[in-house]
């Protein structure tokens, strides 16, 4: 679990961090308890719009993002893809030795 977070802050921190002069428009919120989902649209300073929504579970009293989908493109749908190709071809320890390194080039290190 530490180490595909590590992977997710260290894609996409720094591209949300990034963001200058966009816009965001919050549209429609949907509710199906203990789930829910916060539809918006990042809008660019040349025009372009994107849209990013925001899948929510319910923990307590707090809300917590478990999805992305930008564009239509879940990341988690994403990476569940893109590591079932991997232990197709290889174990369990290869993927996780694959994702460390990854990590790892990510930090600079």
């Amino acid at each position: 679990m530490k180490l595909f977070t590590d992977l997710l802050e260290n894609s996409y921190a720094g591209k949300i961090e990034g963001y200058k002069g966009e816009k965001i428009q919050f549209g429609k919120e949907s509710l199906d308890l203990p789930y829910a989902e916060v539809k918006t649209a990042v809008i660019t300073p040349q025009g372009q719009e994107f849209s990013v929504d925001y899948r929510l579970l319910a923990d307590g009293s707090r809300w917590r993002v478990y999805d992305i989908v930008i564009e239509g493109v879940s990341l988690v749908n994403n990476y569940r893809f893109q590591f079932a190709g991997i232990l197709q071809k290889s174990s369990f320890e290869e993927m996780t030795k694959q994702l460390k390194e990854t990590v790892r080039k990510q930090s600079g290190g």
